[in-house]
């Protein structure tokens, strides 16, 4: 958690930081949008524990202390990019809660395209690529209260108004912003509430006739579908997804490797140089 000035507007005001906006209403639920904040994931945390209702969303300006899956940092210059996490509370077992992550990333394609940006694809867990190139990624943690989840906090970070120069020179070749790919800069709160309302429909949907459909929705967007891909150092064959999310490779013997976590790259990737760092882009900084 922050210092302790934060921890005391945490228990007055249920927010961290200076909040630009209290609590917005969206077609979600509350945006609130703060100045500045160490992390907007582990301030929806916190206010998902002290009862805040889901649909709210928080989002910062500036952040301090971002970090994305696999405690990677998430690299992002103040103002430029967005930087939110969404609070959920799903009626679904563990199991499922994979869901979630897939249909944030498809919501962030939706609103990437809507914003002028050509057509967006998916990597497998949580990243969105542009031409190949890196523009958002998500980070999902969920509380479970035995075999119930509690609550699920979305991070998401996309890449809006940076430009080339604003990422590290290494890292130029495989990320992209929304204005790089569109020419045009987008306002923050418009992005953020554009990609709320999109969320909101697939989880309505979610809630409404169960996790069917999101893994064959996924896969009309997914980038490496029938690529050679490496997990844990084992080269496999992308097969597809399972009917609860899962990454489905087969591998040269061919056994079919059901895989739940763990970074997946392309063949051609394992070897780039820079690539290990790539997702320090575009991941939600908690």
């Amino acid at each position: 958690m922050g210092n302790g000035a934060q921890r005391d507007v945490l228990n007055t005001e249920r927010l961290l930081g200076n909040p630009i906006s209290k609590g917005r209403e969206t077609v979600t639920g509350r945006l609130i949008i703060l100045e500045e904040a160490e992390s907007t994931q582990d301030i929806a945390r916190d206010m998902a524990r002290l009862g805040e209702p889901e649909g709210t969303a928080v989002m910062a300006v500036r952040q301090t202390r971002g970090r994305g899956r696999s405690g990677h940092s998430w690299i992002s210059p103040a103002g430029k990019n967005l930087a939110l996490s969404l609070l959920l509370r799903p009626p679904m077992p563990p199991e499922d809660a994979m869901f979630l992550s897939l249909l944030a990333s498809i919501a962030v394609s939706e609103t990437v395209e809507a914003s002028g940006v050509a057509r967006a694809e998916l990597k497998w867990p949580n990243d969105v690529l542009v031409e190949g190139k890196k523009i958002a990624g998500i980070l999902s943690e969920a509380a479970m209260q035995g075999r119930t989840v509690e609550f699920v906090v979305i991070g998401i970070g996309l890449n809006v108004n940076s430009l080339t120069t604003d990422f590290p020179r290494e890292l130029r070749s495989s990320v992209t912003s929304m204005l790089l790919c569109s020419g045009k800069e987008a306002p923050l709160e418009e992005v953020a509430r554009m990609l709320m309302t999109r969320m909101s429909f697939l989880y309505q949907r979610l809630k409404d006739e169960g996790g069917r459909f999101v893994p064959p929705l996924w896969q009309s967007r997914w980038a490496h579908k029938g690529c050679a891909l490496v997990h844990d150092g084992v080269r496999a064959v992308a097969e597809g997804l399972d009917h609860r999310g899962a990454l489905l490779l087969r591998t040269d013997d061919g056994s079919v490797k059901r895989v739940l976590s763990g970074e997946v790259l392309p063949v051609d990737e394992v070897t780039r140089p820079g690539t290990e760092s790539t997702g320090d882009i575009a991941e939600q900084g908690v």
